[in-house]
């Protein structure tokens, strides 16, 4: 049984003698593959910690997901390994403000994705992964996949409070 595609689009399936299986048609069903596989999402790290930052403060953003994940399936009667690979990260400050990078951000004390809230209160931040993909059949070349896949992170609640200086007698 494979997929059958007319112009890019999936029609249906039909049973296909094998020596009618060609290149193009195990292509577009690795493709779909990748879009279909459930990739997981990037683990948003905020620092401070404890879902509570400053107003006018450098928050800093990051996650440690960043490697490239494979999966092994069969299409075709073929044995496939579909690599996605971390591209970019969309950081979703939850004020409004968006960045989008190449870099999964870092710790303290390398703060390369950092926001500023600029008023007190409560907003969800997010941090969405886009994967580029390859692939490879059995242990031949990997191939690019020329599609992204954009996987949503999970929502968290982060405080934005204000630190009133206080003035100690001693």
């Amino acid at each position: 049984m494979h997929d059958v595609f007319m112009d890019g689009t999936d029609i249906g399936d039909v049973c296909v003698p094998e020596s009618e299986v060609n290149e193009t048609n195990i292509a577009q069903l690795i493709i779909r593959r990748f879009k279909n596989i459930a990739w997981p999402d990037s683990n948003l790290v905020v620092q401070p910690p404890k879902g509570r930052t400053l107003v006018n403060f450098e928050t800093n953003f990051y996650t440690l997901d960043s490697v490239p994940i494979d999966q092994t399936v069969t299409v075709a009667n073929r044995q496939v390994v579909i690599r996605a690979v971390p591209a970019t990260y969309t950081f979703d400050f939850g004020d409004g403000a968006v960045t989008t990078t190449a870099s999964p951000g870092h710790p303290h004390p390398d703060l390369d994705v950092t926001h500023v809230y600029e008023r007190v209160g409560k907003v969800e931040v997010r941090l969405d992964t886009t994967y580029s993909g390859e692939y490879r059949i059995g242990n031949g070349d990997w191939v690019a996949i020329p599609d992204t896949l954009t996987v949503a992170g999970e929502s968290q609640d982060l405080q934005i409070l204000e630190a009133l200086p206080q003035l100690v007698i001693r």
